[in-house]
Parts: structure tokens; C-alpha cells; sequence
């Protein structure tokens, strides 16, 4: 059981353990506690079986990472595994030290929609008004995690050309999920933009 008093090295050994759920609880604790000495293990992490604990590497990467970790990761951007490219994309997005637009971008055209996903929330936590047409163009994705995804993002860069395909979205996409992300963001947008478009009932 992993506990507030559990040691670093215990914690990064239970980064490998069978069990999905003590690796996360794992990740979680050495984010917690700012342990930038786990960064080598947490990288190769990105590489996990289970979606949700890759996830939570790329939040915990995203905290504790700096330059170096940034060029580390850069180049898994090209890796044959979409789970793997896709993990990659959430950490850069997480980094406090920002990649340039033009890596990330690219993601947003990626064969797989996981990786593609990925890039619609890396590109919202970017938050870089130059993203705006790649997320609108995401809004037509064939997958509605992705649609979702890119709606959250354009509500995050508050862009009022984003009204026009978001208002579309709500009336005719049909997913709830994507229609209700969609309806979020425009909230977002007419909270804090400057009246370029003026929302109408």
C-alpha cells in the first residue's frame, strides 16, 4: 500500500508493478511530491499497457519536466506506436516549458485517432491562438473523442472565429458528448472574447 510516508525508491520501483492501479497510485504520489529524481523512470512510463496510467505519466511529466525532457520527448513523436505518440503529445502539451506549435501541429494529422485526440488537447493546453484552424479542422474528425477533444481546446483559446463551427456542432453533430463539449466552449468563448462575433439565441 502505497502511503504519504511510502520512500522515493519504493515508489519508483512500483512504477513496474503488475498491478495497473499501484503504478498509478505510483505516478500520482511522485507528482505529488514534485520528485524530479523519477523523471528518467516516468519517460519510459509513456510506454505503459493501460491508457490511464499513461495519462497520468504525461500529467506528471508535464509538472516536473524541464528543457532536457523536452528534447527527450520530441523525437518519440515519430514513434511506430500510436499509444506511444499519442502519450508523447498530452506530455508536451503538460510541459511547462513549451514545445514550438510546428511539433505538435502535425499530430493533428495523424493516421490513428488516439494520436490525433491527443494532439486537440496538447494544442488546447498550448493554448497558441496559431492552432486555431488545425482545431477547426479537428472538428470534422470521423471520431467524436477527437470532435470533443478539439471543441474543449477552441473553448481554452477563446477565439470568437471558432464561434461559427462551434455553433455548427451543436445543432448537427450527433453525439451528446461532442454537442454538450461543443455548447461548453462557446460559453467559454462568449465569457471572454471581444465581441468579434456576437453570439445570437
Amino acid at each position: 500500500m502505497i502511503s504519504p510516508e511510502t520512500p522515493v525508491e519504493t515508489l519508483i520501483a512500483s512504477l513496474s508493478d503488475e498491478s495497473a492501479q499501484v503504478r498509478l497510485q505510483a505516478v500520482e504520489a511522485l507528482r505529488l511530491r514534485q520528485e524530479t529524481s523519477a523523471l528518467p523512470h516516468l519517460l519510459l512510463m509513456l510506454h505503459d499497457p493501460e491508457w490511464w496510467v499513461r495519462v497520468a505519466v504525461a500529467d506528471a511529466i508535464g509538472e516536473l519536466g524541464d528543457e532536457s525532457t523536452l528534447q527527450t520527448l520530441l523525437p518519440d513523436l515519430q514513434h511506430p506506436d500510436p499509444l506511444v505518440r499519442s502519450s508523447v503529445t498530452i506530455a508536451l502539451g503538460r510541459l511547462h516549458h513549451k514545445p514550438d506549435l510546428d511539433a505538435i501541429l502535425p499530430m493533428a494529422r495523424d493516421a490513428h485517432h488516439w494520436v490525433r485526440y491527443a494532439a486537440a488537447v496538447a494544442l488546447g493546453d498550448l493554448s497558441d491562438v496559431r492552432a486555431l484552424e488545425a482545431l477547426v479542422n479537428l472538428l470534422e474528425d470521423a471520431d467524436y473523442l477527437v470532435r470533443a477533444g478539439a471543441a474543449r481546446s477552441l473553448g481554452k483559446i477563446k477565439h470568437p472565429k471558432a464561434i461559427r463551427p462551434l455553433r455548427r456542432l451543436v445543432v448537427k453533430d450527433d453525439n451528446e458528448l461532442v454537442r454538450a463539449d461543443a455548447l461548453e466552449a462557446l460559453r467559454c468563448i462568449w465569457n471572454g472574447s471581444l465581441g468579434d462575433e456576437e453570439p445570437t439565441a
